[in-house]
């Protein structure tokens, strides 16, 4: 089975998780991802470590993450289908959430030979994005992209055939204060990412 089908299916179970938990009161948004049984113990995956430049030219880490919720997604800036309006989601996003200064947005480029940290810091100016905790990060090969955007569910392909060459999913994904994934959302649905907004208030409230 192709990653990208399991990838598809894995969205399909957890969606029917969330409806299913959702449907009862003060109730915890779950761990989603890949799980294993050790000594008893239930482990969750965490998100990767990674180490990569952002727009202004600074190094931004999992660790300056540690502790602090983030929204994640993976875009490149030539794109002509879907990432103007997952970029777009994820402002909103920022600007709903704007007296929350502890919520950060990273959004990984998938275009590793286009994307330099000037393009990028061009693409940040040219939107308007005024948050200091907006994060468009330049990713150097091919297999980190694949290997970052696979800890994070999401799909990130160099693909000739596809437009502006790569198959990438749209997902906005939340991550918690301890690298865990809990929600996410398709980025090109508005309705999606209002439920999406709903998650947010629910795990900046949770004790």
């Amino acid at each position: 089975m192709s990653y990208k089908r399991l990838v598809k299916i894995n969205v399909i179970a957890v969606s029917l998780i969330l409806i299913a938990l959702f449907s009862c009161k003060d109730v915890k948004l779950p761990i989603l991802g890949i799980r294993h049984v050790e000594n008893g113990d239930t482990i969750y995956a965490q998100i990767p470590d990674f180490s990569l430049t952002n727009q202004f030219g600074n190094v931004i880490s999992k660790n300056d993450l540690k502790g602090k919720i983030h929204i994640a997604d993976f875009f490149f800036t030539s794109c002509p289908t879907i990432c103007p309006k997952t970029i777009r989601s994820m402002m909103r996003i920022a600007k709903h959430f704007e007296n929350h200064k502890e919520l950060n947005y990273v959004c990984f480029s998938i275009d590793y030979r286009k994307d330099s940290v000037g393009r990028l810091k061009t693409y940040y100016d040219k939107l308007g994005i005024q948050n200091d905790h907006f994060y468009l990060l330049h990713i150097p090969t091919k297999e980190e992209i694949k290997r970052i955007s696979e800890s994070y569910m999401s799909i990130a392909i160099e693909d000739s055939s596809a437009p502006g060459g790569f198959d990438h999913s749209g997902w906005l994904m939340l991550v918690d204060q301890n690298s865990y994934i809990r929600s996410y959302c398709l980025g090109t649905d508005d309705k999606d990412v209002d439920r999406f907004i709903e998650d947010i208030e629910l795990l900046l409230h949770e004790k």
